[in-house]
């Protein structure tokens, strides 16, 4: 009788914080569940046992999730689906009239339809099978390799075919045509002003005559030239660029040996390479040398200011870029500045620690996004929102990976905090919700150990909740403008 009355008081006692919850205006129960309203947008959150689901509305979007399992986001007014399976691994996307599946980034599948009417559908096996079927004709393609294909705007080529590969592939980018024959040895080339061919590495020569084009602005402008060769590839190479401009480059190459380069902007000699280099830059104005290159070097003159002893350290500058390093990689600085844009970025061991600012020198607006592998990420937008994610074991190895932090990052992030200055609110969650504070300009709420203990603070003073009966304090407490 007593073992089995004692059962009884665990049970109910177990399923306490679940009644306390179900009783009160908002659902809180700490790791069982708790809903709460967004911090950082308009809309609300439930999330239940911990971070094994939960799902946000905000405007028209849902999102819901089972981390790391399923995820799945959807935007009615935009036309806009997202699915996620254990991403990377599998994932759907659609916006309007294409969607696309993928998985693991090699097999895909999916279809859209143009503005114009054009119906397509395509699967694709990275590289070796490409298909599509559209309703005009001549953008259809099929590819499978290494027996016959022909494929469009993949590989970066507008147009490839091929017959029982390597032994031939044709290729097209722009105007320009090549033939392969045993790809990568043979090849012949033609087609916009370019003629050429190779038998790799042995010999090769490729030539392009200048050419003239209209430009957006209705201005005749040069297309420059360029007549390259090699024999015994990378040993012996000739190659001439701009040509048809005021600044012909030529450059000679005998490699290890020496590797001169002269045009009228710009001088470049290097002996028994990497042991010396010398750069003579006319157009941005400095004198460089290295000693070997690049571990050593150092570089003065208005366009750049430079002292490398790699990897121990070394800081250049010049009109609007700045990079430091000590103990590469231990420490490493970088910044562009321009009356546009200011970004700078310091790290350390890659990214162990890192420290982005991206700023608008104009008007002062900037974001910054701190990271500490695997301790937390902080970050804040445009708005001036932040949020902090501690520990955080992916985001920084990817930064700003949507699809990291809405399916992964629930499971490790054990501390979240959220401040949004527009709405002057916050939010603290510890142990997904087993303490959790929400602060707003009206009130202030406070909930602990699956909500058995709860607190709210507004204009009336602050009120006391424990478990489930209220207990206000006999003197009631002002609201504090939080």
């Amino acid at each position: 009788m007593i073992r089995r009355r004692l059962q009884c008081w665990l049970f109910a006692l177990g399923c306490w914080p679940l009644a306390v919850a179900l009783g009160s205006d908002l659902f809180e129960a700490g790791f069982l569940g708790h809903s709460f309203p967004l911090t950082l947008e308009s809309g609300n959150r439930q999330e239940y046992l911990g971070p094994l689901y939960y799902r946000q509305e905000s405007g028209d979007s849902v999102l819901w999730s089972m981390p790391p399992f399923f995820t799945w986001y959807g935007n009615p007014s935009l036309e806009e689906v997202e699915y996620e399976s254990l991403y990377p691994l599998l994932t759907y996307r659609r916006f309007g009239t294409e969607s696309r599946w993928q998985f693991l980034q090699l097999f895909s599948f999916g279809g859209a339809s143009t503005v114009d009417g054009e119906v397509k559908s395509k699967a694709n096996i990275w590289p070796l099978f490409f298909y599509q079927n559209s309703s005009q004709p001549t953008n259809s393609y099929f590819w499978l390799l290494p027996f016959y294909g022909r494929v469009q705007n993949h590989l970066f080529r507008d147009e490839l075919r091929t017959v029982a590969f390597p032994f031939y592939l044709w290729s097209r980018k722009g105007e320009v045509e090549t033939d392969n024959y045993l790809f990568p040895f043979f090849h012949l080339r033609h087609g916009g002003s370019v003629n050429g061919w190779q038998l790799f590495p042995l010999v090769g020569r490729e030539y392009k005559f200048p050419t003239t084009r209209t430009n957006v602005a209705d201005e005749v402008e040069v297309v420059p030239g360029y007549n390259r060769s090699f024999v015994l590839w990378p040993f012996f190479t000739t190659d001439d660029n701009n040509l048809g401009t005021t600044n012909v480059e030529r450059l000679r190459i005998s490699f290890p040996f020496y590797s001169i380069q002269r045009s009228p902007a710009r001088d470049n000699t290097t002996l028994l390479w990497p042991f010396f280099t010398y750069t003579d830059d006319r157009e941005k104005g400095f004198h460089e040398w290295g000693m070997p290159y690049p571990f050593i070097g150092w570089a003065r003159g208005p366009g750049k200011h430079a002292n490398r002893f790699w990897p121990i350290w070394g800081k250049a500058t010049n009109s609007i870029q700045q990079s430091d390093f000590v103990l590469w990689p231990v420490y490493t600085h970088n910044r562009v500045h321009t009356p546009a844009l200011d970004r700078e970025r310091t790290r350390s061991l890659f990214f162990a620690y890192s420290d982005s600012r991206v700023a608008d020198p104009q008007t002062g607006i900037s974001t910054r996004r701190v990271a500490l592998w695997p301790f937390f990420t902080w970050q804040r937008d445009l708005s001036g929102r932040i949020r902090l994610n501690a520990l955080s074991i992916v985001e920084p190895l990817v930064p700003n990976n949507k699809s990291v932090e809405r399916s992964w990052a629930p499971l490790w992030s054990i501390y979240r905090r959220e401040v949004n200055p527009k709405t002057s609110a916050s939010s603290d969650s510890l142990l997904w919700n087993l303490w959790r504070r929400d602060v707003n300009p009206a009130e202030r709420r406070t909930s602990l150990l699956f909500g058995l203990v709860r607190t709210r603070q507004d204009a009336s003073g602050r009120h006391w909740r424990w478990f489930g009966f209220p207990f206000d304090r006999a003197s009631h407490e002002p609201a504090k403008t939080p």
